[in-house]
C-alpha cells in the first residue's frame, strides 16, 4: 500500500493516520465492486464456476458500510499505544506516537500486528 505524505518527515501518529486513511479508501473500492455485484441480483458463468468448485453457490450478501474514518484512526491509535501493533521504519521500532521520523524511499516501513502466544 502506497501512503501520500506531505514531506519525508512526518510523525508515527500521521503515518498511522493515513495509513488508516488509505486502508479505508481502498476498502470503499472494494465495497463499489461489491455492490455492483450485488445490485445487478444474478450471478456470472464465472462466478458459479468459482464457487461451486467450493460446494456452495450464493448471491452476494449486500457490503457493510465504510468504517467512520475518524474513529477509525483513534482507534488505531489506541492500539498501537497498548502495543497491539508495533511499526518499524527503515529496521527501526518507534515507539511514540509523537516520534518523529524520517521517510526514505529505499526503507520499508511494516506495521507488525502482535498477537499473544497460547500459553504465555
Amino acid at each position: 500500500m502506497l501512503v501520500d505524505l506531505e514531506s519525508d518527515r512526518t510523525t508515527v501518529r500521521e503515518l498511522i493516520r493515513r495509513a488508516v486513511t488509505e486502508q479505508i479508501r481502498l476498502l470503499g473500492v472494494d465495497l463499489g465492486r461489491r455492490r455492483d455485484i450485488h445490485d445487478r441480483q444474478y450471478l456470472l458463468a464465472e462466478e458459479i464456476r468459482v464457487q461451486a468448485a467450493s460446494g456452495v453457490i450464493r448471491l452476494p450478501t449486500p457490503p457493510l458500510a465504510l468504517p467512520d474514518v475518524t474513529a477509525a484512526v483513534a482507534r488505531a491509535h489506541r492500539a498501537f499505544e497498548r502495543n497491539v501493533f508495533v511499526v518499524f521504519v527503515g529496521g527501526r521500532q518507534v515507539d511514540r506516537l509523537d516520534d518523529e521520523i524520517v521517510l526514505r524511499p529505499d526503507e520499508p516501513v511494516v506495521f507488525l500486528r502482535l498477537t499473544a502466544l497460547a500459553g504465555g
